[in-house]
């Protein structure tokens, strides 16, 4: 399985995101799947790639050409892709991934996430999306769309278009069992 990990570049975040963070790569290595990510050297992405490396599994780092000429890019990788802007980075990354898991991050983290989120709506993908919310960190996102689905702006159609579990063990299970499921059309 090739996983796209979207998550925080940020380095000044409490402990407990990098202690999932490492869980999660040290699961993804473990069954020999391979991590898809924005190829930095930073905060979360870092802690993933390596607890990855550490016990076996293979990186792949898509990277924009802008952030890569900032000098962070990861040096221990498989592969490293230099994508010209963004908008081909998180095409790569969706085009290259079978499963999509967001850890806490920022606005990269969320648009990567709601954009696979819309095209798996749209019906372009019935790839697997999770959110790993550690230490309730996506829980005001998640009240936030229970608020937009009850005022109408979210059809209840799309209920199972993504998955919300409290740490990395529960995102591995939930890919591992992963069956389609047929997206019903709001139309």
């Amino acid at each position: 399985m090739k996983i796209a990990v979207f998550c925080a570049s940020a380095n000044n975040i409490d402990s407990n995101f990098f202690k999932d963070a490492q869980k999660l790569g040290e699961q993804i290595g473990k069954l020999g799947w391979q991590l898809i990510y924005g190829g930095t050297d930073q905060g979360l992405m870092r802690e993933v790639a390596l607890a990855t490396i550490e016990h076996g599994g293979t990186i792949t780092g898509i990277i924009p050409e802008c952030i890569y000429k900032q000098g962070v890019a990861a040096k221990y990788l498989d592969h490293l892709i230099i994508a010209s802007d963004m908008k081909e980075r998180k095409h790569l990354l969706r085009e290259n991934a079978t499963a999509f898991i967001a850890l806490p991050g920022g606005w990269g983290t969320l648009e990567e996430i709601t954009e696979v989120i819309t095209l798996k709506q749209l019906g372009e993908h019935q790839k697997p999306i999770v959110f790993v919310n550690t230490d309730g960190f996506y829980n005001e996102l998640m009240l936030f769309i229970d608020a937009i689905q009850q005022k109408g702006f979210v059809s209840s159609a799309y209920d199972k278009l993504y998955q919300v579990v409290d740490n990395a063990e529960e995102a591995i299970l939930y890919l591992s069992n992963y069956v389609v499921e047929k997206i019903e059309n709001k139309y």
